[in-house]
């Protein structure tokens, strides 16, 4: 089992993330052009996923390649997961072989990053996983240039104008009060979408309101006592990783809440969190409710929803449960 890594764990503070990688010894960069590579990944066995953004990440074990094919692999009746993959914000790949603190052993990844040298995701070979296949897939995709200076962006030199463009608030609402089935619904939800809190203040008090700052250890420890299946979802602008199960096993020391189940893991800084909001979605299936996580700079760090069958309505006990937040008007 892979152990979670801290997310303020900064080794090297005045590195970016893709920076700290490539001044390893067994550093191995990565063509541009990932999809090929991802498609391969069946040839590897079982692997670790890990979604992170600054304030959460997700991670889940043994997962196929072939995930990267089909997009969704059922590993259990109960349980599943979903990427949502969006490869013009890849701009970086490293394969890297090191020390394995936790198993003494060492630790094979790809690891992916955007153009400012932030970590989108990251792929690790399982304990049964092919190391031959491995090395021979990162031959194959190895770049040309190994040690030329690597080109980032700085944010503020970034001319990407997508978080200012205007929202025309009655379209707006119109599209969220519009019945979308189950399906439909979901793929909106599994978007990294930079606006997504301000069309939250926007889509009108029917549709989303704020709630504390707790919100997401109140429900999650509720969803735990009544052992009722979720949704969780971690993502950045190149991926978001959706968890699809129960919640067995919550660890919450200082302002860092994790989820440790068996196979399944999740880290929440909860003092990153800004504001906490309840969404409602009207579906072809009623209501779909979810809890939607956002940070100072108004970035989506996680959200939850119940987990439910096509067809089939909200559990009552999820409803219940948020039902119980108490709304924040005013703020």
């Amino acid at each position: 089992m892979m152990r979670l890594r801290p997310l303020d764990d900064q080794q090297l503070p005045n590195l970016t993330d893709v920076q700290r990688v490539a001044l390893h010894p067994h550093a191995t960069r990565l063509q541009g052009e990932f999809a090929p590579l991802l498609n391969r990944l069946t040839e590897l066995g079982d692997l670790t996923e890990v979604t992170r953004n600054s304030s959460a990440l997700l991670e889940k074990d043994n997962v196929s390649g072939a995930l990267y094919v089909k997009n969704e692999i059922e590993f259990a009746p109960a349980e599943a997961m979903h990427l949502r993959i969006f490869y013009p914000q890849w701009e970086h790949g490293y394969a890297l072989e090191e020390h394995d603190a936790c198993s003494g052993g060492k630790q094979y990844s790809l690891q992916f990053f955007d153009r400012y040298g932030s970590m989108l995701h990251k792929i690790v070979l399982g304990e049964n996983g092919d190391i031959a296949s491995f090395r021979q897939l990162v031959s194959d995709h190895a770049a040309a240039e190994q040690v030329s200076p690597l080109h980032l962006v700085l944010p503020q030199d970034d001319g990407d104008s997508a978080d200012v463009k205007q929202i025309d608030v009655d379209a707006l609402r119109a599209e969220w009060a519009h019945t979308h089935n189950h399906d439909d619904f979901i793929q909106r939800q599994e978007a990294f979408d930079r606006q997504r809190l301000r069309k939250l203040r926007l889509a009108g008090k029917a549709f989303a309101y704020q709630v504390a700052n707790d919100s997401a250890r109140v429900i999650l420890q509720r969803m735990t006592e009544f052992g009722t299946s979720i949704m969780a979802q971690v993502g950045n602008a190149g991926i978001v990783q959706a968890y699809y199960g129960k919640i067995k096993n919550i660890r919450i020391k200082d302002s860092r809440l994790k989820i440790m189940n068996s196979g399944f893991r999740m880290q929440l800084r909860e003092d990153h969190i800004d504001s906490v909001w309840v969404a409602k979605k009207p579906t072809t299936d009623g209501i779909i409710t979810s809890l939607e996580l956002f940070n100072r700079q108004g970035a989506h760090i996680a959200s939850f929803l119940s987990k439910k069958s096509n067809g089939q309505p909200e559990p009552r006990e999820w409803r219940d449960a948020i039902m119980r937040l108490m709304p924040i008007f005013g703020v």
